[in-house]
């Protein structure tokens, strides 16, 4: 009996899962054709029924509280796009804690975008302490996946450095992403 149960929840699961892809390529198939209004309602269904990649898409086009939303449901789901656009929908609205703590979460899991805008934010002192040597850390870090822009903005910042600074940034960029922890007082990202 208990298989039995199993096997027909996994089937609804799966058509559950099935439907929410359909719902999810129509939507984006929708918004392609100029249909803005259906495309942006499936994309919500799907994006209710748990799809992370709708909740990312749906999330982006909805401004407000409402996208906000869809965005935190997809970085649970662990999304690494949701965080960085989450983080920059907090940017946008100069909530910059908030936006260092999701692009914290993001470097950590890798991303050299959000590794160079946390660079960026402390060399200015926006929602982190103002710090050349970590900013320095974090742009080498980010430099490393080869953007040239950033490469260009960390040699800028290296300009402004002792050579001393320098060699404690590099050090520093080596396990930085390892040992930096989340910013306390900050709910985690997604949260």
């Amino acid at each position: 009996m208990k298989a039995a149960c199993a096997f027909v929840l996994m089937l609804v699961c799966g058509f559950a899962q099935a439907n929410a892809t359909d719902d999810y390529l129509a939507g984006l198939k929708a918004l392609e054709q100029g249909r803005r209004t259906e495309g942006l309602y499936l994309l919500e269904q799907a994006a209710i029924t748990g799809s992370r990649a709708a909740q990312l898409k749906f999330g982006e086009m909805t401004p407000g509280q409402p996208g906000e939303r869809w965005l935190r449901a997809a970085v649970r789901q662990g999304s690494l796009q949701a965080e960085e656009a989450l983080a920059q929908r907090y940017y946008d609205d100069k909530s910059y804690r908030r936006a260092a703590q999701c692009w914290l979460s993001a470097a950590k899991r890798g991303s050299s975008s959000a590794q160079a805008r946390l660079g960026a934010l402390q060399v200015v002192g926006l929602g982190l302490p103002r710090d050349r040597v970590q900013a320095y850390a974090w742009m080498n870090l980010a430099a490393s996946a080869g953007d040239v822009d950033v490469i260009a903005l960390r040699n800028n910042l290296a300009e402004q450095m002792t050579p001393a600074q320098q060699a404690v940034g590099e050090a520093l960029s080596r396990d930085l992403p390892q040992k930096q922890p989340l910013l306390p007082g900050e709910p985690p990202c997604g949260e």
